[in-house]
Parts: C-alpha cells; sequence; structure tokens
C-alpha cells in the first residue's frame, strides 16, 4: 500500500515537475528572470539557490508552480510570452509521446517507423480526451471529473496491475494536464492566453489590474474546485 502511494505521488509529481519545466525552459530560452522553480505548495521542505532561481520543494506535492519577474516578463515580445504561457503543456504532450514511443511503439524497430505509430496514438488519444471535454462541460457531468485524490487512486491502482499500466497512466495523465492548462479559465494558463490573443487582435495590453484581479478571482474558483473534487472522489472511495 505505502509503496503503491508513493509511486503514484512521484507520477504526479514527475508530470507536473513536467510541465513546470516547461514554463522554466522557456522563461530561460527568452531571457525572463525565474525567481523560483517550486514542485509543490505550502512551507518549504528544502531548496537551493543556482543561476539566480531558488529550486524548491515543498511540503504538499500536488501541483507546482514557477514564479517569474513580471516586470521583466511584460517587456518581452508577445512571441516570447505566448511560448512561456505554452511552454507547460508543450512539454506534457512531448512526454506523453516520449512515454507512448518508449512503452509501445519502439518495439516496431525502424525509428521513423515507431515516431510515426508514437505520434498517431499520441493524437488518438488527445482526440479522445478533448472529445471527453466537450462531453462534460456540455451535458454539466462535473461527476465525471476527479481532482487529486482520484487522480492518486486511479495512479495506485494502476501501478498494481503492471508498469506498462502504470506508464501509461502517466503519459494519459500528462496530455489531460496539458489540455486541462490550456482551458480559457481564469488563473490557467488558458486564461493568459486569452489576455494575449486579445493583445495580438487588438494591438494594446489589457490592464493590468484588471488582469491580476481576474486571475486571482479565477485561483480562489480554481482552489475551490479542486476542495469539491476531492470531496467528490472520497465519497466514491466510501460509498
Amino acid at each position: 500500500m505505502l509503496f503503491t502511494l508513493l509511486a503514484a505521488l512521484l507520477q504526479l509529481s514527475l508530470v507536473v515537475f513536467v510541465h513546470e519545466l516547461g514554463h522554466w525552459f522557456f522563461a530561460k530560452l527568452s531571457g525572463v528572470p525565474v525567481i523560483s522553480f517550486n514542485i509543490g505548495f505550502g512551507a518549504k521542505l528544502w531548496s537551493i539557490k543556482r543561476g539566480g532561481t531558488i529550486y524548491a520543494l515543498r511540503w504538499a506535492p500536488i501541483g507546482g508552480y514557477v514564479q517569474l519577474a513580471d516586470d521583466a516578463a511584460k517587456n518581452k515580445s508577445w512571441l516570447a510570452r505566448f511560448s512561456v504561457v505554452t511552454g507547460g503543456a508543450l512539454f506534457n504532450i512531448l512526454l506523453a509521446w516520449l512515454i507512448i514511443y518508449v512503452f509501445f511503439a519502439a518495439r516496431q524497430g525502424f525509428f521513423l517507423t515507431g515516431v510515426y505509430k508514437s505520434f498517431l496514438l499520441m493524437c488518438q488519444l488527445l482526440k479522445e480526451i478533448l472529445r471527453d471535454f466537450v462531453l462534460i462541460f456540455a451535458r454539466g457531468d462535473f461527476a465525471a471529473l476527479s481532482g487529486p485524490v482520484g487522480i492518486l487512486s486511479f495512479s495506485a491502482a494502476a501501478v498494481k496491475q503492471s508498469w506498462t499500466m502504470f506508464w501509461l497512466f502517466t503519459a494519459l495523465l500528462s496530455l489531460n494536464l496539458g489540455v486541462i492548462n490550456l482551458l480559457p479559465l481564469p488563473a490557467l494558463d488558458g486564461g493568459r492566453l486569452i489576455f494575449l490573443l486579445y493583445e495580438l487582435l487588438f494591438r494594446r495590453k489589457p490592464s493590468p489590474r484588471l488582469e491580476r484581479a481576474i486571475h486571482s478571482w479565477g485561483l480562489g474558483l480554481l482552489l475551490a474546485l479542486i476542495i469539491f473534487l476531492s470531496f467528490q472522489d472520497i465519497g466514491k472511495m466510501f460509498f
């Protein structure tokens, strides 16, 4: 039981780490100073400072974030800011493709054949995920959504079946995280993309105060949703 729980936590941490690594990579590439790179939330368990960036592991290992120097970021080009915002989702998609290739397509023998087949399989999974999200929101069937507790439960079940299932679920989880973060909701990467698209279309930046207020409001709703889904997951486990 302890082993499966640890494996599930490491799986979730890996997917989050790769997502934040995408933001970090494109921020560094664009010359945007990264103040901190955090896995988890809450008080620091461990931290180290390298190259002007604090790398920290926090006590609640669910989620994570990269803190950028906003004053420096807002002066970068539109394309640079776009790459930083979308970098997390892109890295999640790349992680999913890599897992599918290594575990399911590398056996094809010919490298390009494996790459092609793994890409097709990933696109099929992505299509199914997008279809499921559209159906969930169209029907208002939020009982089909899972929070951190449900994700850990599915992870633990995958570990018990086989390591192949564990890594397949890791790929699915990574794709889901990428898609969810691109939803046009405040506090998510997709919400930030909306403001970038506004700037691109109208050739002027939105009000920084308004943008901060909307993202703060969205973060509160997001945390409330996570708490609601966690209680819903617990209810599914016991009732």
